[in-house]
């Protein structure tokens, strides 16, 4: 997948194409999901436009459901749908070979079983050649430590949909800095739980409910290690 690949924009001719993708995200309907991403990848838009729109459909079904219109499945089909363009679009699209743009450690925190958005910003993260190393759900502030410390990646990604999750992930924070890890690495707080100021309540770098927001957050935090890598030359 090249750079020139994941900027190309949409033609202005694809603009029913675009608002047909997203309407069908928010319906949960697959068959037309794929169909239209597939109409656009023809129209020649790259995955980031593409990328939005998908994003934007899940907002839209986030939305239903916190209005009481969709339930915990509706959520679950949202995601598979999801994962299912991804991989559509990576049939085309390859991501690059040789060395990772990163390395993530991602996990949902202990006590929460819900992986749809932490399963949705990992097909993200691998699509723009991130390395992401998933340790799943149910993940305790010492396997994130012990995970942290062996992998040594880039960002940590602590993720949640409950709320009870707030204590844990500024728990785990504070023994990776104990450990003398905080600073080898960003953490970002990501998931429905997560409001815009939690970050400076458990101590992380960023918090945010938003997909698109941790992929950005990531590259950002890859760009500036392999500026820093240069200055140092």
């Amino acid at each position: 997948m090249t750079k020139r690949q994941l900027s190309k924009t949409c033609s202005p001719n694809s603009h029913a194409l675009r608002d047909e993708l997203v309407g069908a995200m928010e319906l949960l309907e697959e068959e037309g999901v794929l169909k239209t991403v597939s109409a656009l990848l023809d129209e020649g838009c790259g995955f980031r436009d593409i990328e939005l729109l998908l994003n934007a459909g899940i907002k839209a079904v986030g939305d239903r459901y916190e209005q009481g219109e969709y339930f915990i499945a509706d959520l679950i089909v949202s995601g598979i749908i999801y994962r299912g363009a991804l991989a559509l679009f990576q049939q085309n699209n390859k991501p690059p070979a040789g060395e990772p743009v990163g390395r993530v450690v991602i996990g949902v925190m202990k006590d929460d079983f819900h992986d749809i958005g932490k399963d949705i910003v990992s097909d993200m993260l691998r699509a723009e050649g991130f390395e992401v190393k998933d340790l799943g759900v149910n993940v305790g502030p010492e396997r994130f430590v012990a995970e942290v410390e062996a992998y040594k990646p880039d960002v940590l990604l602590l993720c949640g949909l409950m709320k009870f999750v707030h204590e844990p992930m500024a728990e785990t924070i504070k023994l990776i800095e104990k450990a003398g890890l905080r600073g080898s690495m960003a953490i970002l707080a990501g998931g429905g739980c997560v409001d815009s100021g939690l970050y400076k309540r458990i101590g992380s770098d960023l918090s945010t409910a938003e997909p698109l927001d941790a992929l950005e957050f990531c590259k950002k935090v890859a760009e500036r290690k392999y500026d820093g890598n240069k200055s140092d030359d």
